[in-house]
């Protein structure tokens, strides 16, 4: 069984979800309009997705990723990450980088190393919003970030950005950004965003 980058980022952002306190839950996010506790219902609808695709690429059963109905708490989020962690290592097991996949939601039917990019790519940039709301480290390895950067440049079209687009425009960020920055900035994230500081009433 060969690995596989995602599987890193799928335990680091298992850390940083276990190491989220309930007093966190509404603190704004890097993406926008989304509190902790609303990113956290996102994750669990991409990554119940993906772990049902990575169990069954050929099949016609696939759960809407953007309905997500079921209790949000910290532990179902870890313990949801780490279904799909084992579905990831059974389907590379399996022979899934070559295979072809359908994934509706996402486009359509595609190889499943590309699927896997996408996988990457939905971790690495909202495992950073989270840490980064939550004031806790993200330090992705830069081929992760790398794959996903190449992915998103795949997918995102000029025509996708902008207000009520899928995507935010591009943050221009520097010529020796590291890897993590241009993938965040082209993800249309600020690599510098912090939360707002609270107002003290008195």
């Amino acid at each position: 069984m060969s690995s596989h980058p995602v599987l890193a980022v799928l335990d680091d952002l298992a850390r940083v979800i276990g190491a989220t306190p309930p007093d966190q839950d509404t603190a704004p996010t890097p993406c926008a309009g989304l509190d902790v506790v609303s990113l956290r219902r996102h994750l669990l609808g991409g990554i119940g997705y993906f772990t049902v695709v990575l169990a069954d690429p050929d099949g016609d059963q696939r759960p809407d990723p953007r309905n997500y109905t079921g209790p949000d708490d910290t532990d179902v989020l870890v313990a949801a990450i780490g279904e799909l962690s084992g579905a990831v290592r059974a389907a590379l097991a399996d022979g899934i980088e070559t295979a072809s996949v359908r994934v509706p939601a996402l486009g359509g039917t595609f190889r499943g190393d590309y699927v896997l990019s996408m996988l990457v790519a939905e971790v690495v940039v909202h495992g950073w919003d989270i840490a980064r709301a939550t004031g806790q480290a993200w330090d992705p390895d830069p081929a992760a970030s790398e794959q996903a950067h190449t992915l998103l440049a795949d997918q995102i079209k000029p025509e996708f950005r902008g207000e009520g687009m899928p995507f935010a425009p591009e943050v221009p960020v520097s010529v020796d950004a590291t890897a993590l920055d241009r993938l965040l900035g082209f993800a249309g994230r600020s690599p510098e965003w912090t939360p707002a500081p609270v107002t003290q009433r008195g």
